[in-house]
């Protein structure tokens, strides 16, 4: 299988992935308290809810969609940086969020975008074994997004 179509195929389904994400989920709704509304007078702040979670993980989600903009089949080097700024992104994200719920799925991406990165890299210096590799993270990417997605448009 060609190298280029794998590398366009696997970024494209990051692509979709993360602005699917973004879909919805990311706004409390009426009667939610926002997460500046959910901080006490004495500074310590109420349990993030799902909403706020899914909302900070969003915010993070839409600022490394635009990393893979750029990704093209020529050139999986590109690719290979974008999943690990996605990944390290995720990363600092996870730091952020206190529902439990939310910070269960976290790693999980976080883990599929470094994987990825690992074989983007190592398929843009020749390494053709990766290609299955890459097919598999797909769909791990896919299952992870799903995962994330139901649990925050509920």
């Amino acid at each position: 299988m060609n190298r280029r179509l794998i590398t366009l195929a696997l970024a494209a389904t990051a692509l979709l992935g993360l602005t699917a994400c973004t879909g919805g989920g990311g706004e409390a709704p009426d009667g939610v308290p926002s997460s500046s509304e959910s901080a006490s007078g004495g500074g310590a702040s109420a349990a993030q809810t799902v909403e706020e979670a899914c909302a900070s993980v969003n915010d993070t989600i839409q600022s490394v969609s635009d990393d893979f903009a750029g990704v093209t089949a020529e050139n999986p080097a590109d690719a290979a940086a974008a999943f690990q700024a996605a990944a390290d992104a995720l990363g600092e994200a996870s730091t952020q969020v206190e529902n439990a719920e939310v910070a269960a799925l976290l790693p999980d991406i976080q883990t599929v975008f470094e994987t990825a990165g690992e074989a983007m890299a190592a398929l843009a210096q020749g390494d053709a074994s990766k290609v299955a590799e890459l097919q598999k993270l797909g769909t791990e990417l896919q299952d992870s997004f799903t995962s994330f997605q139901q649990l925050c448009l509920q």
